[in-house]
């Protein structure tokens, strides 16, 4: 993973903009007195006289009206992004409706989440300063089902760069309009090539659940942690073990985070009481360390975590929990490596988002730009730049024969899979893999919302590894 060196807004997105972040329900106030005593006692009341001096110059001289809220907006904002930091961002009043929408769950959008550095401090050398860098796909939005992936680089939407746009412009670029198809310029790698996206309206459950077919164990997704988790996890968890479940298997792939407060008490469901979660490191060096406790009822059965490179921020803090702890086996990719927390302040009707504290796993592990490697890697299929080309103009050029295939062939089905594999194979470079994959996300696409399988247990190589390893105990 490339370090994020530079200061910037980190822009999660679902529609267009949606922040999920670590540390969401803490908040502190700020009073005007306190301010101002803080002031006295630092470098920066030079710099607020020099500026009240320019300001009162241009007021007396400037030909037109200074609007003095976009002063004072701008003055946040500059503030914020000189904290050198991809986490810490200013949050508009205008923009907090959006913000909200991360509780709702709907929104219209292509399903990214993704950072996007502050054009003041791009790099031209590193791609990550002045591209939208995708942070993981949502789980069946658009996005998700074009095959784009976690630490995916954006430098053109419809045709525009996005060097030069700040986090709030790309997001309200990228918010597009339902049904209206958008085009990114993808990077990958070596590799740059076009995709094509519609934006919907997509229904975001936190958590969904069943039982594997052909199983005893039960599969919980968790898509984001909002204040609905918790209740959403507990109440799946009751209806598994009614199916006499044996085993759970917790798949927090492409879990971009959320608030860590959700992630504590899913991780007190499978932990001895008094078990450390995480450590938490404050600015004057005190640690919180939270512990595990006897206020919700108890798993006691096998558990294995699913993970990707789209794991990240409060996912990591459940992996890393059940992990260190010896509670689950964790199957999957490195996660992406968010080690730190924020806080929200309200201001202004708006909120600044700060980067307060980094955490340490249980085992003391600092996870912050490195990821949390699992006990057994397994990774799709790796496709050349040549191969990667060959599968999106295939999308591009054969969209509808899949289409029409599903209409020949309604069936959701492993025969229908296959026969539509075996019928072009022969006429692509890269992995069938694949080619199986590609039809099989058309067939979900094209069913209702409510009848989309929740897991598939042939093609998702991890969730197959998931149930070999649990048919192994």
């Amino acid at each position: 993973m490339k370090s994020l060196k530079k200061s910037a807004c980190i822009c999660l997105v679902f529609l267009g903009f949606l922040c999920t972040l670590s540390g969401q329900g803490n908040r502190e106030s700020l009073t005007s007195s306190s301010i101002e005593r803080n002031v006295q006692n630092t470098g920066i009341s030079a710099i607020l006289v020099d500026l009240n001096t320019l300001y009162q110059y241009l007021n007396m001289n400037y030909l037109y009206d200074i609007d003095i809220e976009k002063v004072k907006e701008n003055l946040t904002k500059a503030l914020v992004a000189s904290l050198d930091d991809p986490y810490s961002m200013y949050i508009s009043e205008d923009d907090m409706e959006e913000e909200t929408e991360s509780l709702t769950g709907l929104y219209t959008g292509i399903g990214i989440y993704l950072t996007k550095m502050d054009p003041a401090f791009i790099d031209w050398d590193d791609e990550s300063t002045y591209m939208v860098q995708v942070q993981s796909p949502f789980p069946g939005g658009p996005a998700d089902i074009a095959g784009i992936r976690a630490r995916d680089m954006i430098s053109h939407v419809d045709g525009k760069p996005v060097a030069q746009m700040d986090a709030d412009e790309v997001s309200e670029l990228l918010r597009g309009e339902e049904g209206v198809p958008m085009t990114l310029v993808v990077h990958r790698a070596d590799s740059v090539f076009e995709v094509t996206l519609t934006p919907e309206e997509v229904a975001v459950p936190s958590v969904s659940s069943t039982i594997i077919p052909g199983t005893s164990y039960g599969y919980i997704s968790i898509a984001t942690f909002t204040n609905s988790t918790y209740p959403l996890t507990s109440s799946a968890l009751t209806d598994l073990s009614a199916q006499n479940m044996k085993a759970l298997i917790i798949d927090l792939r492409n879990n971009g985070g959320g608030t860590t407060n959700s992630a504590y008490l899913v991780a007190n469901f499978f932990l001895e009481t008094g078990d450390t979660i995480v450590n938490i490191e404050k600015k004057d060096g005190s640690v919180i360390r939270m512990n595990a406790s006897d206020q919700t009822r108890k798993y006691d059965l096998p558990v294995v975590v699913l993970v990707n490179e789209g794991t990240a921020s409060a996912s990591e803090i459940l992996t890393g929990a059940l992990k260190d702890n010896a509670r689950a086996v964790v199957i999957g990719e490195t996660t992406f490596g968010k080690g730190v927390m924020q806080d929200v302040l309200p201001w202004d009707g708006g909120a600044i988002h700060f980067t307060s504290a980094r955490y340490k796993t249980p085992g003391g592990n600092d996870i912050n730009e490195t990821g949390i490697t699992p006990d057994i890697t397994v990774t799709p299929p790796q496709m050349s730049d040549e191969e990667l080309t060959d599968y999106y103009d295939f999308i591009n050029e054969h969209y509808e024969d899949m289409v029409a295939w599903i209409d020949e062939n309604p069936a959701y089905s492993i025969d229908n899979i296959e026969a539509f594999t075996a019928l072009w194979q022969d006429e692509i470079s890269f992995d069938p893999y694949y080619l199986r994959l590609m039809i099989r996300n058309q067939y979900i696409v094209s069913m209702n919302w409510e009848d989309r399988p929740i897991t598939d247990p042939v093609y998702d190589i991890v969730l197959a590894a998931a149930v070999d390893y649990l048919d192994s105990l």
